[in-house]
């Protein structure tokens, strides 16, 4: 696996996890909102900044090999 492919990793496997992580699948609400909405909403916003992340490496990575 490949350096740039690790930043997105890691949402990806905060929302597979969601449902089994108990302190989000439980009663409650976190400023206003069901737990996993926020959850699930947050890591989806975190998509962006790793992605930008992976193409910069991906970025850096081709300017070396040249």
């Amino acid at each position: 696996m490949r350096s740039y492919h690790l930043p997105p990793l890691l949402p990806v496997i905060a929302l597979v996890l969601m449902p089994f992580l108990p302190f989000v699948n439980s009663t409650g609400l976190w400023i206003g909102l069901p737990k996993m909405l926020v959850w699930g909403g947050f890591w989806c916003l975190m998509f962006t900044p790793a992605l930008l992340l992976s193409e910069r490496l991906m970025t850096r990575r081709g300017e070396e090999l040249s």
